[in-house]
């Protein structure tokens, strides 16, 4: 394996990235074997990042055993760069952005003379014909979707569909996997948290036939390390199966963190 990430090379795959705000980038295998039934991993971004970041990640991850649909966030966010990224809106939010979120709204709330943008018209349409807009629903439909076009377009194994996180993207693989245990075989929370206003433990029962895998690091001063071991106890209070490892690092994804992703990828593939 360690010979065939040295000597190939990704191979992107030309599909339809679908309409704003959930655009899509695939990674195939470069030996892609349309015979074999490969594992997708669904990748998740991190705040500030976008679909095909995750996508350049996925060679230093394997570049043989996975298929992979990465997704990007649907809310425009500024780097320090001046460059454009992503993230996934409030309720994915950093515990302490979350809260300084919270603040703010009930400041605003709370003055009379505060200025309320404008709502546009495209938005005030679609209440008008469709309801209100669930961010939420938005974003498990369009996950949902990319999923069913990867399956069209490629051979996935239907049991082996792990979400696959780093940073706010964590946070939404918990809520995906946790929220519909029936449809994925794992979650994979790269430097992670639990998202707000979120119950983990809702379907406890049917999630214990999810598996896990919460890496971190020890360094990391966006997410601490105690909140993930807490949500780790908490898990195997539950009954769910959870791997836990730390890494001497920050917030960055760092390369063991990267193997040891695909260690236990593969462990629970072979495990079947």
């Amino acid at each position: 394996m360690t010979d065939d990430r040295r000597t190939s090379s990704p191979l992107p795959l030309d599909l339809t990235t679908g309409s704003e705000p959930f655009a899509r980038s695939w990674f195939v295998p470069r030996r892609y074997e349309p015979n074999y039934p490969y594992p997708l991993l669904v990748l998740l971004h991190g705040r500030g990042g976008d679909d095909r970041q995750m996508v350049r990640a996925m060679p230093a991850l394997s570049w043989r055993n996975y298929v992979a649909v990465s997704i990007r966030g649907s809310e425009p966010t500024p780097r320090r760069e001046g460059l454009i990224g992503y993230s996934w809106g409030a309720p994915f939010a950093r515990p302490d952005r979350a809260a300084i979120a919270q603040n703010q709204a009930a400041t605003v709330s709370g003055d009379s003379s505060s200025h309320v943008p404008p709502v546009s018209v495209a938005v005030k349409l679609q209440k008008l014909l469709h309801g209100p807009v669930d961010p939420i629903t938005a974003l498990e439909d369009a996950v949902f979707d990319a999923v069913r076009q990867t399956r069209r377009a490629l051979h996935v194994h239907s049991e082996r569909i792990y979400l696959v996180g780093c940073g706010e993207g964590a946070a939404v693989a918990y809520r995906l996997g946790l929220s519909f245990p029936e449809r994925f075989a794992g979650v994979v929370a790269i430097n992670g948290w639990l998202p707000s206003d979120f119950r983990p433990l809702g379907r406890v029962k049917e999630c214990r036939d999810l598996r896990l895998l919460v890496v971190h690091g020890e360094w990391n001063g966006r997410a601490p390390i105690e909140a993930a071991r807490r949500d780790v106890a908490t898990f195997r209070t539950a009954g769910m199966k959870v791997a836990f490892h730390s890494y001497p690092c920050s917030h960055r994804l760092a390369p063991p963190m990267l193997n040891d992703v695909d260690s236990w990828l593969i462990r629970q593939c072979t495990a079947e």
